[in-house]
């Protein structure tokens, strides 16, 4: 158990380097959001290119996919009608919600976890691909149309969703992946730099907002919290293991592939979309580090039922 003890330790040591360089000061007081603003612009759209044009076609239309996306969608979608309409929160702040609930961990620590639960990383794939390429560009064009202004004419909206850069970069890596184009080395290899940077910088700004805050601190947003949590990390995966088991008919390693999937926290990414829109930021964190928590053990009583009880 302590391989899956590990991936959670190396997320925590770089949220941590977060939180010293937001205690020194060493960013000043806009480096939080100018950071944001370089992962949601620059590095998350590079990484979600990078991704694309060096996986399998195949891996697109692959039964995990099916049932990451399926579940993500459902989950999140429930989760966006009950802040929207149960809740009484904006549609920005919904979005936010239905992210935090349902946008999962798939990159710094799905890999590591994969990996030894399932003895195979490259299953987590489909979550990114499906994220970084779809849920997320289609959710921050919605945020951008709902963060505008109410008086901007509809052609400006259009502009303003086609102009999102998750978007045009889920668009070219499909054609490029699509058509078989092998991208020259002077375009590649600097996209993969600056994707490589995703990751850690999403969890730098993590790190950073956690100084000085109280995790479930806003008595108003303690519920939207612990609801976004509870169903990232009960429902999702139980949502995981049905679509898997009666409509894709799956079994043995495969299904327990998408139950772990589903039982990933939610992405830090989540809340440095929510610095960059300002809104819903201390939801976003806070569902962060709840589910984060919750599911350590919930990931270790499937690593438990999937290899049995070490003697």
């Amino acid at each position: 158990m302590t391989q899956v003890l590990s991936g959670f330790a190396i997320i925590l040591v770089v949220i941590g380097v977060g939180w010293v360089l937001a205690a020194r000061g060493t960013l000043g007081p806009g480096g939080q959001r100018a950071l944001a603003s370089l992962v949601y612009a620059v590095a998350t759209p590079c990484l979600l290119f990078d991704t694309m044009t060096h996986s399998d076609p195949a891996v697109l239309f692959s039964s995990i996919l099916g049932v990451v996306a399926l579940s993500a969608l459902l989950v999140g979608a429930f989760f966006f009608l009950l802040c929207r309409f149960v809740l009484r929160r904006s549609a920005a702040e919904s979005i936010i919600g239905m992210l935090s609930s349902s946008y999962a961990n798939g990159g710094n620590l799905g890999i590591p976890l994969a990996a030894y639960v399932l003895g195979d990383a490259s299953v987590v794939i489909p979550v990114m691909l499906f994220q970084i390429a779809f849920y997320a560009p289609l959710s921050l064009s919605a945020l951008e149309v709902c963060t505008s202004s109410g008086r901007t004419r509809w052609q400006s909206q259009v502009r303003t969703v086609l102009g999102n850069p998750m978007l045009l970069s889920s668009v070219f890596g499909c054609v490029v992946t699509l058509s078989g184009w092998r991208v020259p080395a002077v375009i590649a290899q600097p996209v993969s730099i600056l994707g490589g940077a995703s990751v850690p910088l999403a969890l730098l700004v993590f790190g950073m907002s956690l100084r000085g805050a109280r995790v479930l601190g806003e008595e108003g947003r303690r519920v939207d919290v612990l609801l976004a949590s509870a169903a990232k990390n009960l429902l999702q995966p139980l949502l995981s293991a049905a679509l898997g088991a009666w409509v894709f008919g799956m079994s043995g390693e495969m299904l327990r592939a998408v139950v772990v999937l589903g039982a990933l926290p939610t992405a830090q990414n989540v809340y440095t979309y929510a610095v960059k829109f300002r809104v819903g930021e201390e939801q976003a964190r806070d569902a962060g580090v709840v589910s984060t928590l919750v599911s350590v053990p919930v990931i270790m009583v499937i690593a438990l039922l999937s290899h049995g009880v070490p003697t």
